[in-house]
């Protein structure tokens, strides 16, 4: 492995926020409708809409205290309830919505080391589900636990990552034992993590892997299998197991280093974003592919760009990402082959986290301060044939996780 490559794991492994240098471009072409839903002093992001669409749910962060709490507004802003109490560190950055749209998955600290959590829905009644799990988000990048709901809302799988708990947190406390701003002695950090799946209710968990390497479980949408990231090969690639833990195939190629990925809504294909490393030239790429469930049929939808966090829209017809190279729009639309590439909203250049409505009408982005719903009905037309960016910068999920990170 190179310097280059190297500084980008290290990067990528350290804690909740990726180092960032966002490159700024001009953009003149007229905006698509953007609707903004928060305006608060505090750092609004990770929406997720609720599976009915009536609500999105969003962390907010304050500067000024480091408190991080939940929040669940109406699906055009109004109503906004915070669900958690204030002085805390409650938080979620994958989709914390039941199916049945009952109860609300997070992480908190509030028993003594980060564990999941759930919630009902209008903040009552919260459950401790696991007990030290020690699931630590910036260990493995701000998605690397990935607790996530089984399609029937009966199981949650979810990344355990095992590291000495007490050392660290003696390390991120000050003289009188209250907390400080982050800092992690790396030292004590044991790198493994593993998928367990366990009940809501906290009971019957079960370990589905021991490799020490295993992280963000993805369900299937029919619930008979798991994806997941491995690291065995040094690279992180996709692989899929069934509930038992058995039957380990991996789908997507030694070479590339997955970032983000997720199935298709008819579970037959995977998406998902990877790094790659030109040895010739030294730079460093993201990529979108397609491959199919069983590992045949890769398809490249782009290369030679910083392009990530690719989303599948509901009806599995399109593809909205995050694009760092694409001026003049962070987030861009286009058709599952990869045609018809359009920007969502042209002169907003700081657009992130970007989730598609159940109704496939409208996608919740955050700036890194405020949530915002753009509707993506007439974008601009999009200009083709943008090279890499010169200078490669670590992609990052956003300035809300940035400054919530240095303070975790």
């Amino acid at each position: 492995m190179n310097r280059s490559t190297k500084m980008w794991f290290d990067c990528k492994r350290l804690c909740i926020p990726f180092v960032i240098c966002l490159l700024l471009f001009p953009g003149t072409a007229t905006a698509a409708e953007i609707l903004r839903l928060t305006d608060t002093p505090e750092l609004d992001g990770f929406p997720f809409w609720s599976p009915d669409g009536e609500r999105i749910a969003y962390i907010s962060f304050d500067p000024a205290t480091g408190d991080m709490t939940i929040r669940v507004m109406a699906a055009d802003g109004t109503a906004g309830t915070n669900l958690t109490p204030a002085r805390s560190r409650d938080f979620f950055v994958t989709n914390p919505w039941s199916p049945d749209v009952k109860e609300i998955l997070f992480i908190s600290d509030r028993s003594g080391s980060y564990d999941l959590w759930a919630m009902n829905a209008d903040g009552t009644g919260p459950v401790q589900v696991t007990d030290g799990a020690n699931v630590v988000p910036w260990l493995h990048g701000p998605q690397g636990y990935g607790a996530e709901w089984s399609p029937d809302g009966r199981m949650i799988a979810y990344t355990s990552c095992l590291f000495g708990g007490a050392d660290i947190r003696e390390a991120t406390a000050d003289e009188h034992g209250d907390r400080a701003s982050m800092n992690i002695n790396l030292s004590e950090i044991r790198k493994e993590a593993d998928i367990w799946v366990i009940n809501p209710d906290g009971s019957g968990g079960r370990e589905l892997t021991s490799s020490g390497d295993a992280l963000m479980p993805r369900w299937h949408p029919g619930g008979d299998r798991i994806a997941y990231l491995s690291r065995v090969s040094g690279t992180a690639v996709v692989r899929v197991m069934n509930l038992d833990g058995s039957g380990g195939l991996q789908i997507t190629p030694d070479g590339e280093d997955v970032l983000e990925f997720s199935w298709s809504p008819d579970g037959s294909e995977i998406l998902y974003a990877a790094l790659t490393h030109d040895p010739v030239s030294d730079n460093v790429s993201f990529g979108i592919r397609i491959v199919s469930a069983d590992g045949s049929s890769l398809r490249h939808l782009t290369s030679g760009n910083l392009d990530a966090a690719p989303v599948w829209s509901p009806d599995g017809e399109k593809i909205a990402f995050y694009s760092q190279s694409r001026p003049p729009s962070s987030i861009w639309v286009m058709e599952t082959g990869g045609s018809d590439l359009q920007p969502l909203a042209p002169g907003y250049l700081t657009f992130r986290m970007h989730r598609w409505s159940p109704d496939g009408q409208k996608i919740a982005v955050s700036d890194g301060n405020d949530i915002f719903v753009a509707v993506p009905d007439s974008p601009a037309a999009a200009t083709p044939g943008f090279g890499i960016i010169s200078a490669v910068a670590a992609f990052s999920i956003g300035a809300l996780a940035i400054r919530a990170g240095r303070r975790l």
